[in-house]
């Protein structure tokens, strides 16, 4: 089995003599792992600025991959983000604005490769892909295993062991669930879920490092106060357990001898579950990096067009040769692998809809090297702002703060503007809204008229309230 998993690497980098350019039948069967984080900053890991020694397992790993370091997810909330990853659409355009299922008629990437022969099977999170029938794995390891290491490889060595008996080649969806709330060390204080006090337990902490507050540094678009940093380095040993699993999958894939003919894609699905990140289109809520190794590639890459998760599953199956279905958003990274230009890679647009509450905070954003708009419909409605991530330390430390700042940090949050316009090079944690200064009204016009044409080519549902939006601060 190994000799011939040995020749079949030897086809593969023969046949990858062009950067991507297929010739060979064989190279039609290469396998897809696609492993994401769940709620992990996109600067947590080493490889892309963390500080913290958390993940040396993933620093490993990028440094042997393409890396897509201008990436943004299409929505930066759990279903509706992974919705949007499954099918290359936008959430308005495949039916799943928030916590719904995705529409009927709209391909996903399971049913396509599924139909191409390939054996399909998901890890984790496959509740928040819906409706069941969309997304016909044909093996699935249960939630739970998502935050335990050990027994999350063990359920991909068996499906790995499947495969091989089957005699097709697979999708696998690794969806690890760290570093999402409950947190490693908040986790066993609180004591009232049993499945958390499991997760919480030695068993499932080997290998993991356990961060206290005097280690970590808080993210600048928090607040450094000491519940938030006591929150921070809970999130930090999460993300050290994400790591452990991370390496014992890719130890499992290499075990299998299907690392030489498995493309492996890497990203978290947003940002970590705190303020002003996880549910908002911040910067911090959907910047998700993407790392990409492909069987027989040359160096790696470090690419820095704007790139979104709807381009995910148009690449991939390009990259496998599997014809791609009609109707995607999304466009396929392999030109831009292959030194081409594509237009408009100097721009990223992002959509918040319904939350996990099932209430409409919708928003939008279109974000360049320089500046964001943003656009949120919600400012003037019955309720302030409120998402799953105030609801741990931090959001309650900020709200209880005496301090100006904070508490103008807390109101930017909670009652916000309609239309915000950020200066990213002075201003990289968004702080200071300079739309209505009249030295940016020609980049609020250029960023407002691209943003307005997607959402009419979209027939996005915010486009009257947008124009609206645009009309009052013209008159203003």
């Amino acid at each position: 089995m190994r000799i011939a998993r040995f020749l079949w690497s030897l086809v593969l980098l023969l046949a990858l003599s062009a950067p991507y350019g297929f010739s060979d039948e064989a190279t039609r069967r290469m396998n897809l792992l696609i492993i994401t984080a769940d709620d992990m900053n996109a600067d947590s890991g080493g490889w892309n600025g963390g500080r913290f020694a958390a993940t040396p397992n993933l620093d490993a790993f990028a440094a042997t991959a393409h890396r897509f370091v201008n990436s943004h997810v299409t929505v930066p909330i759990c279903q509706p983000g992974r919705s949007a990853l499954m099918t290359g659409r936008v959430p308005h355009r495949n039916g799943a604005l928030g916590f719904q299922p995705i529409r009927r008629d709209v391909p996903t990437l399971v049913e396509v490769l599924r139909e191409a022969g390939y054996y399909t099977a998901a890890i984790a999170k496959t509740a928040h892909m819906a409706p069941a029938e969309k997304f016909p794995w044909d093996a699935v390891g249960e939630q739970g295993l998502g935050k335990q290491p050990s027994e999350f490889a063990s359920k991909l060595c068996e499906i790995l062991k499947t495969v091989d008996s089957e005699k097709k080649p697979f999708f696998i969806n690794a969806n690890i669930c760290d570093p999402h709330r409950p947190f490693v060390n908040g986790a066993a204080r609180a004591g009232k879920n049993t499945n958390r006090k499991k997760q919480a337990s030695a068993e499932f902490l080997e290998g993991v490092r356990i961060y206290s507050a005097n280690e970590i540094e808080v993210p600048e678009f928090l607040e450094d106060l000491p519940k938030v940093r006591e929150e921070v380095a809970q999130y930090y040993s999460s993300v050290s357990r994400f790591d452990v699993t991370f390496g014992l999958i890719l130890k499992e894939l290499s075990e299998s001898g299907h690392d030489a003919d498995t493309i492996v894609v890497f990203m978290s699905d947003h940002g970590m579950s705190f303020p002003f990140s996880k549910a908002s289109v911040y910067y911090n809520g959907t910047w998700s990096p993407v790392l990409l190794r492909v069987p027989g590639m040359k160096e790696p890459q470090t690419r820095l067009e704007f790139v979104s998760s709807v381009d995910v599953m148009p690449s991939v199956l390009e990259l496998l040769q599997v014809a791609p279905p009609s109707g995607m958003d999304g466009r396929s990274w392999v030109p831009l692998l292959n030194g081409k230009e594509q237009p408009d890679r100097d721009f990223v647009i992002t959509h918040v809809n319904t939350v996990s509450s099932g209430k409409s905070f919708a928003q939008r954003c279109i974000r360049t090297k320089d500046r964001s708009l943003m656009f949120h419909a919600w400012v003037g409605g019955k309720e302030p702002f409120r998402v799953e991530a105030m609801s741990g330390l931090s959001f309650a430390a900020m709200n209880a703060a005496e301090d100006a700042t904070v508490k103008a940090r807390v109101n930017q949050l909670v009652r916000g503007e309609p239309l915000m316009l950020f200066h990213l090079q002075t201003d990289p944690t968004e702080r200071t809204n300079v739309v209505n200064d009249p030295k940016y009204a020609s980049e609020v016009a250029d960023l407002s008229a691209k943003l307005l044409a997607h959402m009419k080519a979209t027939d996005d549902p915010e486009t009257a309230s947008f124009e609206l939006a645009l009309k009052t601060l013209q008159e203003n």
